[in-house]
């Protein structure tokens, strides 16, 4: 994966969303709308994560140091954590301002300006997720995707924006404008529901990473893997241990070997790690791999 892509299309998306968190506040703000107003605050927020993303990208892309030993994978999940929660307090905000608003006898909302709003970003989100996503699948890179997952949720809100409006337009036009003021709040509602599923398919897997949950595909792999290796060499025992932080894979592999084990040299012992580590896919910068040999049992208890 190349991380000077990553990093360029993390500014630009960055820079985006800030254009689009200004353009959701100033127009929430002229036309009185609490759901454009959300829709630009949200974008706003978006554009802070997208920040931090962008540094986290930058500090993958170093080297480690003394004191970060194992580089700065850590970061991601943390970033991604942070982001999926502050999803989750703007949509309970968002969901108790559209109830208040609904006791409250709803809002007027100036809709010639907010329908022009919804549909011009629409359109324009839309077409940015669709290409940000065909560019990840040379970069393959989990902060992109993620970082995606903002601009789908947008589009939706703008959809969602663009239908409540053109409903208050009509409601409006056939006599019904004592209904009308309650599409605002009622709406605020609708996208605040509308954000838990992808906040939660961000917490999810971010959370797990933080709490240092063993990634289950990745240690039932391993464990195949070994258990063939011990069945074709004659190990006398194994234990392996699995780590994830973000797009970064850790192992280790503890091997016995029998007390009359045929080892000829030390080289015998690469040629071994090398048939495991081929066996557990193609290595690349971010799987640290750790395979080591004993005779003596005690030291994998």
């Amino acid at each position: 994966m190349s991380n000077r892509g990553e990093q360029a299309l993390l500014k630009q998306s960055t820079v985006l969303m800030f254009a689009v968190a200004i353009a959701g506040i100033v127009t929430g703000f002229v036309s009185g709308a609490q759901s454009i107003l959300f829709d630009g605050f949200f974008s706003l927020i978006a554009t802070f994560i997208k920040v931090l993303m962008l540094i986290t990208a930058k500090l993958i892309a170093k080297e480690s140091n003394h004191r970060f030993q194992f580089g700065f994978w850590h970061l991601e999940p943390m970033v991604l954590l942070i982001e999926g929660s502050f999803l989750m307090l703007i949509a309970i905000y968002a969901f108790l301002n559209g109830v208040f608003g609904i006791i409250n006898g709803g809002r007027e909302v100036e809709l010639g300006l907010v329908i022009f709003y919804a549909a011009f970003f629409a359109v324009a989100e839309f077409a940015y997720f669709f290409y940000v996503r065909r560019r990840n699948r040379k970069l393959k890179s989990s902060l992109i995707q993620f970082d995606n997952i903002s601009w789908l949720v947008d589009a939706m809100l703008s959809v969602g924006l663009l239908v409540s409006f053109i409903i208050a337009l009509l409601l409006k036009q056939y006599g019904h404008g004592q209904w009308a003021v309650y599409v605002d709040p009622a709406i605020l509602i609708l996208l605040a529901l509308s954000m838990l599923p992808p906040a939660l398919k961000i917490l999810r897997p971010a959370l797990r990473d933080v709490l240092g949950i063993a990634p289950d595909q990745l240690d039932e792999k391993v464990r195949n893997v070994m258990e063939q290796a011990k069945a074709a060499h004659g190990f006398d025992d194994y234990i392996s241990y699995v780590q994830k932080h973000g797009r970064a894979r850790f192992i280790e592999i503890h091997i016995v070997l029998p007390a009359h084990y045929p080892l000829q040299d030390v080289a015998t012992l690469d040629r071994l790690r090398e048939e495991i580590s081929s066996q557990l896919g193609e290595a690349d910068a971010a799987r640290w791999l750790t395979i080591s040999f004993t005779g003596d049992r005690k030291w994998i208890a």
